[in-house]
């Protein structure tokens, strides 16, 4: 894949960093993906992002464990370094029939370019501090502050459809998710959710952490209860507020 990037990119091409649980050291090798910065000079051209998207189809189609497991997006320097949310650059998400699209970038793209450029590991190009701008912790704070706000509190008014029972992996990731957003805002630094998993453990009190370790256990495919949707929608509404609040 490294090597169809750079061939089609060419001389638009800046730098490409792993980012994620693999920058972050808790890889898990069940549920972890590929998390991938890919850094342009200019934005992508549409016979470019053609060009793209048929190599990350074929990449797909190949017998790897994690050939539908890559997620990443293509930024140019440009916005990276006056990084504006809700802006579209070519993103591929993980999972079967994923396709490279454009997508607006959220607030929580802040978090990642952090990552990368304090833990982020080069597979092509410069160290990326020599790219990526200092990212303050007020501004890591204030990103996830952004997206409880915004993207989660929003996302979990459309949890009244039944089918969100049978989402048990993702009720995982949520959860998970939950657990670093407390962390960051306590900390003032991005962590790796099993990291922030651990600490939540030992930091929130019932019934937060029952729900916490029984959700290690959730995997993709699986079904939880309404009760237990209920609860962890509570959650989501309890960590915004008390990080709106600075109650961490």
């Amino acid at each position: 894949m490294l090597k169809a990037i750079k061939s089609v990119l060419s001389d638009n091409l800046e730098g490409i960093y792993l980012k994620g649980s693999l920058a972050l050291g808790d890889f898990d090798p069940k549920t972890s993906d590929i998390d991938l910065l890919v850094i342009n000079k200019e934005l992508v051209s549409e016979e470019d992002f053609t060009r793209l998207a048929e190599m990350h189809s074929q990449i797909q189609k190949m017998h790897n464990r994690y050939a539908n497991e890559v997620e990443l997006a293509y930024v140019p320097l440009s916005a990276i370094q006056n990084f504006r949310p809700q802006q579209q650059y070519p993103v591929l998400e993980r999972g079967v029939g994923e396709r490279l699209k454009w997508k607006s970038l959220g607030a929580n793209w802040i978090l990642e370019f952090w990552t990368v450029r304090e833990h982020g590991i080069t597979l092509y190009g410069p160290n990326p501090k020599t790219l990526i701008p200092p990212i303050t912790s007020d501004e890591i704070v204030g990103a996830v502050r952004q997206v409880l706000a915004q993207d989660w509190l929003e996302w979990v008014d459309t949890w009244d459809s039944p089918e969100w029972s049978t989402h048990a992996g993702e009720m995982r990731f949520v959860v998970e998710t939950l657990c670093r957003a407390l962390y960051t805002v306590g900390h003032g630094e991005l962590s790796s959710k099993p990291k922030a998993v651990r600490w939540a453990l030992l930091t929130l009190p019932e019934p937060w952490r029952s729900l916490i370790t029984e959700s290690q256990s959730w995997v993709a495919g699986g079904s939880l209860d309404g009760a237990r949707v209920a609860q962890i929608e509570a959650f989501v509404r309890r960590v915004a507020t008390q990080v709106s609040l600075g109650q961490v």
